[in-house]
């Protein structure tokens, strides 16, 4: 029996209405596509065809290769991911470091100096005022001098080499703070004058050096603003009476050696010291220039890993000079000579003894620890004398300053031909006048 017909079902209808918009798009598209590229063309036909046989399940006909046409498309990068940036850990960069000195040269305490200011009556001396002026100038971090006297604490004696222990508030009053005792008439008093010269000196709160004994070293290491200063002290010679004195306890001090300096240099390198100074007491009282002896002996210490050398004996200040050697690692370093700090205080009257300074340097250790002197100056002295009531009064003042309104026009010359000279010995080395 032939059963009853179907009707056309609702989704076969929206099936056809489906079939019908896509195609009538296919063909607007197609008649674009033709207008604006002829060589694209397709018939709507056959696209209907395609689009027929698909929906049907039928495999469609395959569109020629020449209708196919290939299009490259640049895509537009993908915006990065942010995220916060990872900070490299690096071992901490070591901090720049720095100190400052200022240095005076020898401090002769001799007899006439003495004898200028005893008072008989009273019996005691009043050395303070000798070096009072100079207090303004002292601002390093350290300020050192070089005293060639054994103290005397046992009664007031003196003589040139021989000084009572008043001297040492004038010392104090001039604003240092270190001595050095590197000299050749420190044993002149024998090992007893060593002891009780560093033990007197302690007592009033000067550090000192140049000499083993006591609470002294001869090669010490101090520090300052976290810097660690190697400070070593040789003499070349010693009196006659210091030779007897030094044979039988030679530990008190090593005279120079070249060699023994090199060593002593780079022992105080593995010990971790920063920089390096020299404290050289040589030559002869009367040396007007610097000779080649002092200068290759300079250069060698220099070469070993010094990086200061100051220079004392001759009376009068010498010429200084920057040298550039290389380090353990091949990077050039400076090194400062000082041939002479010349005389802060003596009793001659000779033009060049007259004439004074003192030095003020700012060293510096870098990240690599190279070491730098960021300033180099120095403020020129002048030993005043003038008779007052009949004695002699002895008076250390800066000759590039104002003269003294009781200094008369004579000695306001003779203090300007002694700034002449300083002036001279520094003209062509690093140091510059300092101002204030």
């Amino acid at each position: 029996m032939r059963g009853k017909g179907r009707g056309v079902s609702v989704g076969t209808i929206f099936t056809l209405i489906l079939t019908a918009a896509v195609v009538a798009g296919c063909v607007f598209v197609f008649a674009r596509i033709q207008r604006g590229n002829p060589k694209a063309q397709m018939s709507a036909q056959k696209v209907i065809g395609l689009v027929g046989d698909a929906l049907q399940g039928q495999t469609p006909v395959p569109v020629p290769e020449s209708t196919v046409r290939t299009v490259t498309v640049t895509l537009a990068p993908a915006p990065a991911a942010t995220a916060a940036p990872i900070e490299p850990t690096a071992a901490p960069a070591r901090q720049e470091r720095g100190f400052s000195l200022t240095i005076g040269g020898l401090l002769a305490f001799e007899s006439e100096i003495s004898d200028s200011v005893y008072d008989k009556s009273q019996k005691t001396f009043q050395y303070k005022p000798i070096l009072e002026s100079l207090r303004a100038k002292m601002d390093g971090d350290m300020n050192l001098v070089m005293m060639p006297q054994v103290i005397n604490t046992a009664d007031q004696k003196y003589a040139d080499a021989l000084a009572p222990e008043a001297v040492l508030e004038a010392i104090r009053a001039g604003g240092f703070d270190d001595v050095l005792l590197n000299t050749s008439h420190i044993l002149d008093q024998g090992i007893d004058g060593v002891n009780r010269t560093v033990s007197a000196l302690n007592i009033q709160g000067l550090s000192c050096g140049g000499v083993t004994a006591g609470s002294a070293r001869q090669n010490r290491m101090i520090q300052l603003n976290g810097m660690r200063i190697a400070l070593l002290g040789y003499t070349d010679a010693l009196t006659a009476k210091g030779k007897i004195a030094w044979e039988s306890q030679p530990g008190v001090m090593q005279l120079f050696s070249q060699d023994q300096a090199a060593r002593d240099i780079a022992d105080m390198k593995k010990q971790g010291a920063d920089c390096v100074i020299v404290s050289l007491y040589w030559a002869k009282a009367d040396t007007s220039s610097v000779t080649n002896a002092m200068k290759n002996t300079a250069y060698a210490l220099a070469e070993a890993g010094a990086d200061l050398i100051l220079g004392n004996h001759p009376s009068r200040v010498l010429p200084m000079e920057t040298v550039s050697v290389p380090d353990e690692n091949g990077i050039q370093r400076q090194c400062l000579i000082v041939y002479s700090m010349g005389t802060l205080l003596t009793e001659s009257r000779e033009g060049y003894d007259i004439s004074g300074m003192l030095l003020h340097v700012s060293i510096s250790c870098d990240q690599r620890g190279t070491v730098n002197f960021d300033s180099i100056e120095y403020t020129p002295t002048y030993i005043w004398r003038r008779s007052v009531n009949g004695k002699m009064q002895y008076r250390v003042v800066c000759s590039n300053d104002p003269a003294p309104k009781e200094m008369d026009g004579k000695q306001q010359e003779v203090m300007a031909r002694a700034l002449i000279r300083v002036n001279n010995a520094m003209r062509d080395g690093p140091a510059l006048l300092r101002m204030e």
